[in-house]
């Protein structure tokens, strides 16, 4: 596509830096929607005696971003918003993205394979639902919604934004130095002899924001840190008016699977006595996870620096048509026993795993997800005249586990 006066969908790809953890960088693919948006929550202050408006109060800008993705079997996204570089041995949980910080940032090109011409930076997003959909004979997908304080836009001589981590070699102790010549940092017009936009230290698995302790020469294009010690990993960003020798950080991807279909799909039910049952007449499925934080500040400073996980959620919307009551039969922990009696006050909870193949034959495994202690919310059934009836159950949890090893489920 050629040159446009507006942005065209080929045009940009997201790229995810994950940053209180040393992971490499990636490109994010199979992306449908990715969709940024800020607002800035305010207030007018008046007093009595006075007509007019004082001033306005404004409060931490409140940053957001919500991504849609075909499932395509692999883990890879998910450890991003983790800041993991490989799957846990016992699978991914929530509890993994508790802490997590990433920054997304979106190169927006003239056209398809063009020039940059600004960069979306999305700075310190953490991860508040993901959902995983499908329905039948359908694809797969997932959804993504994360929130933040920061969002900056890089332009003109600064529209490159730049990432660089750099591990302190032994023998090193004080002023070390980082070249940061390729590219070279653009200052900041926003504030006067500021090069560097975020700093991390990563020592011993613990990360820190640095934010005093380093010096920058925009003569020899180094960043002096006064003291260091073997093996810490600095994490910088900052913005440049290209992207160096290194190139173009995104690349397509056509190795692993473009989409999943549900076809591909087998879903189970253990109840934790009886033999584990496959659910075979779904019609659809979702597992949202909530993540729900405290979202909050801290005297001393504008940022809200308290963000961690107090309680997950998790719920499964199960459908199908009205038939043999099989989820019910579970709940009962009597699963493929034929029990004659359904009662509800009598539910206890039961393990639900989707298994994600690459072929529909399900010869070779590609991810799992799966939900234990699963309660029954609730269930309904519709009838209408001259149609078949359906009847969705819902329940709910406090985990969710992904895995790309089938043994792990």
């Amino acid at each position: 596509m050629p040159s446009t006066i507006i942005r065209h969908s080929s045009a940009v790809k997201p790229i995810s830096v994950p940053v209180t953890a040393e992971v490499t960088p990636a490109d994010w693919d199979r992306v449908q929607t990715f969709s940024p948006a800020t607002s800035q929550p305010s207030e007018k202050l008046y007093e009595i005696g006075r007509l007019a408006k004082m001033t306005t109060s404004k409060d931490t800008l409140e940053a957001s971003l919500s991504i849609t993705q075909m499932e395509y079997g692999k883990i890879d996204s998910f450890l991003q918003l983790a800041n993991l570089s490989a799957e846990p041995v016992a699978g991914l949980a929530l509890t993994d993205f508790s802490s997590a910080k990433t920054d997304f940032y979106l190169p927006g090109k003239d056209e398809y394979a063009g020039t940059v011409e600004q960069t979306l930076w999305l700075q310190k997003m953490v991860l508040d639902s993901m959902t995983i959909e499908m329905n039948a004979n359908e694809r797969i997908q997932r959804t993504f919604e994360m929130s933040g304080d920061f969002c900056k836009i890089a332009r003109y001589t600064n529209k490159h934004v730049i990432f660089v981590s750099d591990t302190v070699a032994s023998g090193k102790a004080v002023d070390y130095e980082i070249d940061l010549s390729d590219p070279a940092p653009v200052v900041d017009p926003n504030n006067a002899s500021v090069y560097i936009l975020q700093l991390y230290r990563i020592r011993a698995g613990e990360a820190t924001q640095i934010t005093s302790g380093y010096t920058y020469s925009d003569i020899d294009k180094k960043l002096t840190i006064a003291s260091v010690l073997p093996a810490d990993v600095y994490r910088i960003w900052y913005t440049a008016g290209s992207y160096g020798t290194a190139g173009d950080p995104t690349a397509l991807n056509d190795d692993d699977d473009y989409y999943i279909k549900a076809d591909n799909c087998t879903v189970t039910v253990d109840d934790g006595t009886n033999d584990v049952i496959t659910l075979t007449q779904l019609t659809s499925l979702s597992i949202q996870a909530t993540l729900n934080r405290n979202d909050a500040g801290a005297i001393g400073t504008a940022e809200k620096i308290f963000n961690e996980v107090e309680n997950y959620d998790v719920t499964l919307a199960l459908g199908g048509y009205v038939k043999n009551s099989t989820i019910q039969e579970a709940l009962m922990t009597q699963a493929g026993q034929s029990w004659a009696i359904i009662d509800y006050s009598l539910f206890s909870s039961v393990d639900v795993t989707v298994a994600i193949y690459e072929e529909a034959t399900k010869a070779t495994f590609a991810i799992g997800y799966q939900v234990t202690d699963c309660e029954f919310t609730d269930d309904g059934a519709t009838y209408n005249a001259n149609e078949f009836a359906e009847s969705p159950v819902n329940l709910n949890s406090d985990n969710l586990l992904i895995t790309e090893t089938e043994g792990t489920l």
